[in-house]
């Protein structure tokens, strides 16, 4: 009878049994391994936010919770009652409610006041907006509409520009018919200071009928009665200082004149009308000496 032999045999000893032993891993490649799974859950960590951030997920959710929260808290009496606006004058009150959309009734914490000031400051009139809730029922506009400056004519239209050189509206003019009237590329943006030099003499301001910006560096200014001032283009509240004391003097708009020269200093130099040939009268008005 064959036996068979149930045990394990031993491994021999010797070459065989190193070679079947399993070899460590080297130091380097250990502590390259840690570190490469250091920086793989840092990496996770930080951009498992970041991307579920961008991707818009974390946004839309606080957004649903908030507004789920708001729509609670507007089950238990915060809700809006009234809407109170301040500061309009010229803006339609009808366009504002309808650009603000805030329905009576709805919760008062889920009004986007963010998005509701960015499209009341899209309209012409408005310059700058604020919007507050007021608990337990209100919401609070405070509107700052622009200043109408003047009437800027291009292109034989005239629209409405503000103290900043903005165009407002070109629409219902009528009631602004009073402004002064500004011709020229950029005469928008150098109007205010225009209305600053002639606001100096006030009386012979009411008789201005018109500006108008020449080579983007001065004004000629029209007079009621037809009279072009060439005011000069540097120091011209002086020149228009100067004028006023000549007018008061020789009441220079009362005579037959087509335009005043005030460019050169110490001089005044006008044309007459009739369209005789000829050069200009020169005057000269140095201290001392008669105009």
């Amino acid at each position: 009878m064959r036996w068979i032999n149930l045990r394990r045999s031993k491994p021999a000893k010797g070459r065989r049994g190193k070679a079947a032993r399993k070899r460590p891993m080297p130091r380097w490649t250990r502590r390259s391994l840690r570190g490469l799974g250091a920086v793989a859950v840092f990496g996770l960590a930080l951009g498992g936010p970041a991307w579920l951030w961008q991707s818009g997920w974390v946004g839309d959710a606080a957004h649903s919770v908030w507004q789920s929260a708001a729509t609670r808290m507007g089950h238990a009496g915060l809700r809006v009652e009234q809407v109170l606006l301040q500061g309009r004058r010229h803006e339609s009150a009808d366009r504002i409610t309808q650009v603000l959309d805030i329905k009576r009734g709805a919760p008062l914490l889920a009004v986007d006041l963010e998005h509701a000031r960015e499209r009341l400051e899209s309209l012409p009139w408005i310059r700058a907006a604020s919007i507050e809730r007021q608990f337990p029922s209100t919401i609070r506009v405070n509107i700052l509409e622009r200043r109408p400056m003047a009437l800027w004519q291009r292109e034989n239209k005239l629209v409405l520009v503000d103290d900043e050189g903005a165009v407002i509206t070109s629409r219902n003019l009528e009631r602004f018919r009073d402004l002064l009237v500004v011709v020229g590329k950029d005469a928008p943006t150098h109007a205010a200071s225009l209305m600053t030099i002639l606001a100096h003499e006030p009386a012979l301001k009411q008789q201005v009928n018109a500006a108008v910006r020449v080579g983007d560096r001065r004004w000629n200014i029209r007079m009621e009665n037809g009279v072009y001032v060439r005011l000069p283009e540097k120091n011209p509240e002086a020149a228009w200082k100067r004028f006023a004391r000549l007018e008061r003097e020789h009441k220079l708009l009362k005579q037959d004149l087509l335009s005043i020269d005030l460019r050169i200093p110490d001089q005044l130099i006008v044309r007459t009308r009739g369209g005789r040939p000829g050069p200009d009268r020169k005057v000269n008005h140095r201290k001392g000496k008669n105009t």
